[in-house]
């Protein structure tokens, strides 16, 4: 099999960033990459992150009004069933390109499957009473000027007509209101920032799907140096579909992945590659729990012969830690778990976007077939003699007993993002 490319970066001690009161929650324009904002939604619900206020452009604008209203249920429904039918009027089973072409001539897509889909979900009374502030960004092209509106602005029963001009993506037909045409807002400002800070907010989470305005760079910038604001930026670590890719499957795809990148930002989780929810070093915990005779024959399975010690600390910070930390070039103890476990998973070829803890990583592992690690050496160590310490690791202890509360309740909270778990 011969030699592998273990990851020999050093992890980083993510530190964990504390949100003390409601945040302003800042959603950019990206069409069917809109869907990531909604495993952002819900990975803020379950860590208990309070929203005071959201403000979004184009799809930002049409999640933005579902956060208000609280229906998390209805809006992710809505992401997991949608296509290019339920968006604009045709047949897009082959040439999308060429049937852009053909809607461009004609004056653009005809998008009133997305009104129809909008409207069955907005409640304009809920949000005009919503706890949530909410603000959108439109572009008249009547006036060829931006307009930046709260909730507040909006005249009373035209809240639809306004977000969907926020929407209106350049290859649909323009939005009319009162004879006013409209394109997308994202023309103008995609990530509308100072919506949020002009509310007052010191407190900002952005969720970035791209691309960026010069002015958007700007705002992150100064948002960046600013003392006075705690932000966190989250953006999409891999790309699963263009803004008008509008598949079930993409959009299960992006939920996925937000939650899991959400708790990440957030230092809830940790990897490089995988998401493992890592309060403590459960690898550790779980050797320590073992008899004496156990973590000697422990040591044996590894290949070190165990030294004659009274103390049950010994064994693991004293033996096989540093012999681990020297394979990943860590000193932190939990980050050289965390690598350890990110190499062999990657070995394994276990699926990365799902969230594990410590413990559930290792069983996974552990049930592999041994023949996988075979012939794979990291410096002069054999990759089959960690295989082989983990599977005895997790014979002997109980698993579930070390992953704790929370990461029970992310666990939950990842399957609420899929109907059929429920």
């Amino acid at each position: 099999m011969g030699r592998i490319e273990f990851s020999e970066r050093l992890l980083k001690k993510e530190e964990r960033i504390e949100f003390k009161g409601k945040i302003g929650l800042v959603l950019s324009g990206g069409g069917a990459r809109g869907s990531y904002q909604i495993g952002v939604w819900k990975a803020l619900k379950d860590s208990r992150i309070e929203i005071g206020g959201v403000y979004g452009t184009s799809v930002g604008a049409l999640n933005s009004v579902a956060i208000s209203m609280n229906k998390f249920r209805d809006t992710r429904d809505l992401w997991l069933k949608i296509n290019m039918d339920r968006v604009v009027k045709g047949s897009f089973s082959n040439n999308l390109v060429g049937k852009i072409f053909e809607a461009l001539k004609a004056g653009g897509f005809d998008a009133s499957p997305l009104r129809e889909s909008f409207n069955a979900l907005l409640n304009e009374e809920a949000v005009r009473k919503s706890k949530i502030n909410m603000g959108i960004v439109v572009f008249s092209l009547t006036d060829m000027e931006p307009k930046e509106l709260y909730i507040e602005d909006i005249p009373s029963g035209q809240l639809a007509d306004y977000v969907l001009a926020s929407a209106n993506h350049p290859v649909f037909r323009r939005e009319t209101i009162r004879s006013e045409k409209f394109i997308d807002g994202g023309v103008y400002r995609n990530i509308p920032v100072n919506m949020a800070i002009n509310k007052g907010f010191k407190e900002i989470i952005v969720v970035d799907l791209g691309p960026k305005r010069l002015r958007d760079m700007l705002s992150l910038s100064s948002l960046e140096r600013s003392e006075e604001i705690t932000q966190l930026v989250i953006t999409p670590t891999e790309n699963y579909g263009d803004v008008l890719d509008f598949d079930p499957e993409v959009s299960a795809n992006y939920m996925r992945e937000c939650y899991l990148d959400c708790l990440k930002a957030l230092g809830l989780v940790k990897g490089e590659k995988y998401y493992i929810h890592a309060p403590d070093d459960a690898f550790g915990a779980a050797l320590l729990t073992m008899t004496k005779p156990k973590k000697v024959e422990m040591l044996k399975v590894f290949g070190i012969e165990p030294w004659q010690t009274e103390s049950t600390h010994h064994f693991y910070y004293g033996q096989l830690l540093p012999v681990l930390q020297d394979f990943f070039k860590s000193t932190v103890p939990l980050d050289t778990v965390i690598a350890l476990l990110e190499n062999m998973a990657k070995i394994a070829g276990l699926p990365q976007l799902t969230l594990y803890s410590i413990p559930s990583m290792m069983a996974e592992i552990a049930d592999c077939d041994i023949d996988l690690f075979k012939g794979h050496r990291y410096n002069d160590i054999d990759v089959e003699r960690i295989a082989r310490l983990i599977k005895f690791a997790v014979d002997n202890f109980v698993p579930e007993k070390l992953e704790g509360s929370q990461y029970r309740a992310f666990k939950e909270g990842f399957a609420e993002l899929f109907p059929e778990q429920e």
